[in-house]
């Protein structure tokens, strides 16, 4: 898990120090503000390629250069540093006219960590699989964030989605709400990548004894999923919203989301193209992730996202989220809140502008605004 970022003079920061929850971290502020950086940072930190190219990868700067991502008006070197909670350090430092980064120290034995980005990419695993298009193709069209999650989607899954249900209890709760919220599942069966409808239903467990004094009842069931016949459809003509689901679907069915195997799940905007009744359950389903001992860190914009991370904490589950709100101080530099109750933050963007539509539209229905 990661446990702190300490950034200088690199790309939007000028100086910036951020402490993380084991649990849930949600980054919000407004456009321009770092946070896909921030998130792509320890994405480049926390890998053991090499760092330059990493970045560069990641990051796609104008000039193609390190340059381009030491921070404007900076003095002395670009440093980022990346603490893990075993005490290990990632980071590199670079100065404004280097090529290369020079990596000080790295993680090793650590879980690999996942970047979700904003854009859905469930339907470019057909064309990356059968390479309709070369690797050099795709590394000019897309940074490596959505190439890198397009290998994890193709991976071959460790077992049947039904076996992961049936195996981890909290899989058991999160997998059957996403397949209930959309109907079906996205699967891979070869070349041929489809939607299926369908529904997880209970079965009788043929491994447990049927003798009276069982010690509960769902020591008796399993779940497995029935799909309906003649029900797949192609990936692209489903809803990008079903195909967000479909995203933690497909992770979970390869085995990264397994507890303990992924380090930090980062993703960038969770609620795009969305719709805002998936929220509730898209929130739901991280709790349960992070319930299971999944470090989550998101960038989101989304006031209805953030209400109901608010209102469904739970304590008596050791839920914890910490607030990270960016934004830009009087001498124009990005700075930080950061706090634990949602309701205290001063510096939120989101839910100011959300007020003022409603003040807005009181003013209107009392006839002082045309």
């Amino acid at each position: 898990m990661i446990s702190k970022l300490q950034i200088t003079n690199f790309a939007a920061f000028k100086s910036l120090e951020l402490n993380f929850s084991p649990r849930i971290n949600v980054i919000i502020g407004e456009n321009s503000c770092g946070k896909t950086q921030l998130l792509k940072l320890i994405y480049a930190l926390s890998s053991e390629q090499d760092i330059t190219s990493r970045l560069l990868g990641l990051f796609k700067p104008h000039n193609g250069k390190l340059s381009g991502l030491y921070h404007r008006g900076g003095t002395g070197k670009a440093k980022v540093e990346l603490t893990e909670s075993s005490g290990q350090i990632s980071s590199a430092e670079f100065g404004s006219r280097t090529e290369t980064a020079k990596r000080e120290s790295m993680f090793t034995n650590v879980g690999q960590s996942i970047f979700l980005p904003t854009k859905e990419v469930l339907s470019l695993l057909p064309a990356i699989q059968k390479k309709s298009i070369t690797d050099d193709v795709l590394v000019s069209l897309f940074d490596d964030s959505i190439i890198d999650l397009c290998r994890i989607l193709l991976s071959k899954p460790d077992s049947d989605l039904a076996d992961a249900v049936n195996n981890d209890p909290r899989l058991g709760q999160i997998i059957p709400m996403l397949v209930d919220a959309i109907g079906g599942k996205f699967q891979i069966d070869g070349n041929d990548h489809s939607f299926v409808r369908g529904a997880f239903v209970e079965k009788m467990n043929p491994n447990i004894s049927k003798a009276k004094n069982a010690k509960v009842y769902a020591d008796f069931k399993q779940l497995e999923f029935k799909k309906q016949k003649s029900s797949e459809i192609s990936v692209t003509m489903t809803a990008e919203g079903f195909r967000k689901i479909g995203l933690l679907q497909r992770l979970i069915d390869t085995g990264a989301l397994v507890k303990g195997k992924t380090n930090v799940l980062l993703w960038d905007e969770p609620e795009s193209n969305i719709n805002p009744a998936l929220m509730k359950l898209l929130v739901e389903c991280l709790f349960e992730l992070s319930r299971n001992g999944q470090q989550i860190i998101i960038a989101s914009h989304n006031y209805v996202m953030l209400k109901w991370f608010d209102l469904l904490m739970d304590e008596s589950q050791e839920d914890h989220i910490a607030y990270h709100a960016l934004f830009r101080d009087e001498s124009d530099d990005i700075s930080k809140e950061s706090i634990n109750n949602y309701k205290m933050l001063s510096k939120n963007a989101i839910a100011q502008t959300y007020s003022d539509l409603y003040d807005t539209e009181i003013e209107r229905s009392l006839g002082s605004v045309k």
